[in-house]
């Protein structure tokens, strides 16, 4: 065996304190646990058994048995029975990859190039079986009250990941498109609102996730009508309690981590809906997307927006004008005001701001600046 494969066996019981000692400090769930607590030591054992395993296949070039696949879901199952989250369970899944592969960086020299790559290799191919058999044995310890719910949301993650979703599947079906919606709160959602949310969809078999305290993503079968959607994303809008920035994106499986993305961004940049009217993505808010990413152009918009601030709610104004494709009668409706009003308040814009709010440049300016008077207020309040 190469000097590499014995630097990493003699540090195997450190790097596996180490370990320990990470999850603890980086993941809440784990902070309750006391120093040589049976789930400490359980932690410890299962940390030294796995990279000792690891280096014995990277050296034979052997990928994992059905045995050591069958091992690796009872621990995911005895981590689920003590009552670890979901989300805590993805987050110790990442960091053990990343610090399994710190490990062998920090003690590959130049002359371990050919071992340095086929210990990281076999991590990188063998890393996906055992995830997906951790999370299967995660579903199992689940009590039954729970059981679909969290396989829905461990079937979202995975779907926006673009990992293979098949362990996570069985009588759940998978469509061949998803339309994701992301909703992104000003504050942390609690725990139990966060479950709540999740558990509402579980009859439909739709599969939800929170990506963090503030942030939930819903999956929908593409084939779904878009009022059917749009219901779904009230439905967890009304659960959650307070107005999201909602940003949409639509991908196959192997195709909504692009997505994903996309639907984040929009999400920042959204003006915040309490009950919403519409799903808006890329091709609605491509203008605010960029103007977020350019500190210059945002704080030139600014001064749009403090021009504004001196007239009589112009800002809402404005955003239900634009929102009823400017038709005066449906805007002053949704206003409650009359259409009089409406035209007062739109002379007004001209006179503050220098531009007719109906013309091109008005569309394209001042629906920009209001986007993002409604979207930076709502987040920094």
């Amino acid at each position: 065996m190469s000097a590499l494969f014995n630097a990493l066996r003699e540090r195997v019981e450190v790097n596996a304190r180490h370990a320990v000692e990470t999850f603890t400090n980086e993941v809440d769930e784990y902070q309750t646990m006391r120093p040589g607590s049976d789930e400490r030591i359980g932690m410890y054992d299962f940390a030294v058994f796995i990279r000792r395993r690891s280096l014995d296949l990277a050296a034979a070039e052997l990928p994992l048995s059905k045995a050591d696949l069958a091992g690796i879901a009872t621990v995911g199952r005895q981590r689920a029975e003590i009552g670890l989250s979901l989300p805590s369970q993805q987050q110790v899944l990442g960091l053990h990859t990343a610090v399994m592969v710190r490990e062998v960086h920090e003690l590959a020299r130049p002359e371990d190039v050919t071992d340095l790559l086929r210990i990281v290799g076999w991590l990188g191919t063998q890393g996906v079986p055992a995830r997906s058999a951790y999370l299967r044995g995660y579903t199992r310890g689940v009590g039954a009250a729970r059981m679909l719910s969290t396989r829905l949301e461990i079937l979202a993650r995975a779907l926006l990941a673009d990992e293979p979703v098949e362990p996570f599947v069985a009588d759940l079906r998978l469509a061949g498109q998803y339309h994701l919606t992301v909703l992104k709160t000003t504050r942390p959602v609690s725990a139990e609102a966060q479950a709540e949310v999740v558990a509402a969809f579980a009859a439909d078999r739709i599969p939800v996730t929170w990506l963090a305290a503030d942030e939930v993503v819903v999956l929908t079968p593409g084939h779904n009508p878009y009022t059917k959607i749009l219901q779904r994303v009230r439905t967890a809008a009304a659960l959650i309690g307070q107005p999201c920035g909602i940003g949409a994106a639509q991908g196959p499986p192997g195709g909504l981590a692009e997505a994903l993305a996309w639907a984040r961004e929009a999400s920042r940049v959204a003006p915040p809906q309490e009950r919403p009217d519409r799903l808006p993505g890329i091709t609605d808010l491509f203008v605010e997307m960029a103007v977020a990413r350019a500190p210059a152009v945002d704080g030139w918009l600014r001064s749009y927006a403090r021009a504004l601030t001196t007239g009589p709610d112009l800002v809402a104004t404005l955003y239900a004008y634009y929102a009823h494709d400017m038709n005066r009668t449906s805007t002053a409706t949704a206003l409650h005001i009359h259409p009089r009003t409406l035209d007062y308040r739109l002379r007004r814009v001209g006179e503050v701001t220098g531009i007719d709010p109906s013309s091109t440049a008005g569309v394209r300016l001042l629906s920009a600046t209001v986007a993002r008077t409604l979207a930076v207020d709502h987040y920094a309040g």
